[in-house]
């Protein structure tokens, strides 16, 4: 233990972390809070492992490639940001810290993960976004407590059923991957607030009838000619983006959407809106842009919250005269 508190210190001087950082033992030891964001560090010691009271490290915005095997150690760790490094891999030891309540790997040059990181069974929030993660195992499903998943801009081709545990699960976004298809238990999911999906190559989706506290979706960005299911299930949902599909069509049902304020169907092939497009009474914003509408239903007049529309680039639609809107990108 000495001589690893004696190696620690020399790390400490040598990358001139004195100015943030004791070299006495007895702080080393009893010290909690450890920040080393921004310090161009590029290898963290083994002899890390002598900071076992630590509970909260943070080493974003480093220039680190790997952990160290004595990270798995650190059995107090409750919150580990490790954003925008260059690692490439995690080691096995992780899976050791049984309190890791957050856990941030954003930006980074991860392919896979090691088995033993469905170990964590402890954590609540885990961001993975901008990585190069190719695939997930069935033991994801393990992480049970999770609140909060990032898994945006990774190299999925396809998730395995790993939902169906993550009963508490209130923030998912698979945003930027390459999913063709969706696992059924993402249905299973009960408390699910955001849903963010943009960026895929969806062609059909589960259904989502379930979510019905979901307060955002995202299916922006994917080939979906249909929405095929009963999507006013979702009576809490107040946010609905679909823009750069393939829809030719709304499903009337979007009209029972009384908690709407955002509705986003730009870039598709949309020939008509649904007649009832009035009943949407707190929708601030509408965005049909780009689509090959002819007209738009005489009830949009009822949108007297209605802030900002957009409706260029149809077939000559003009604006409604009797909206008062902040912004319409078609002149009267």
């Amino acid at each position: 233990m000495s001589c690893d508190i004696e190696n620690f210190r020399k790390w400490i001087k040598a990358n001139g972390l004195t100015p943030i950082m004791s070299v006495v033992e007895d702080d080393l030891e009893l010290l909690t809070h450890l920040d080393l964001s921004k310090r161009n560090i590029k290898e963290l010691p083994e002899s890390i492992g002598v900071l076992k009271n630590l509970t909260v490290l943070k080493l974003s915005n480093n220039k680190l490639r790997k952990l160290p095997k004595a990270i798995g150690e650190l059995k107090n760790l409750r919150n580990l940001q490790c954003e925008n490094n260059l690692i490439e891999e995690l080691p096995s030891s992780i899976g050791n810290l049984s309190n890791l309540i957050i856990l941030n790997l954003n930006v980074n040059r991860l392919k896979s993960l090691p088995e033993e990181f469905y170990d964590l069974k402890s954590l609540t929030r885990l961001t993975l976004a901008a990585n190069r993660i190719e695939s997930l195992d069935e033991d994801f499903k393990k992480l049970s407590k999770l609140l909060y998943l990032s898994l945006e801009t990774n190299e999925l081709e396809k998730l395995p059923d790993i939902f169906g545990s993550m009963q508490q699960l209130y923030y998912l976004d698979l945003s930027f991957n390459h999913l063709v298809v969706l696992p059924e238990s993402l249905s299973k999911i009960k408390e699910l607030e955001t849903l963010i999906l943009e960026g895929n190559t969806l062609k059909e989706l589960p259904s989502l009838e379930s979510h019905d506290m979901l307060l955002k979706l995202d299916l922006s960005d994917n080939n979906l000619k249909s929405l095929d299911f009963d999507i006013s299930k979702l009576e809490d949902l107040k946010i609905l983006i679909l823009d750069n599909n393939s829809l030719t069509k709304l499903p009337e049902e979007i009209c029972d959407l009384k908690n709407l304020t955002m509705l986003s169907v730009s870039s598709n092939k949309l020939e008509v809106l649904p007649d009832m497009i009035g009943n949407l009474e707190n929708l601030q914003e509408l965005d049909v842009e780009d689509n090959n509408l002819d007209s738009i239903p005489e009830s949009i007049n009822n949108l007297t919250n209605l802030k900002s529309l957009f409706i260029d680039n149809n077939n000559n639609l003009k604006r409604p005269e009797s909206l008062e809107l902040e912004f319409c990108d078609v002149k009267k």
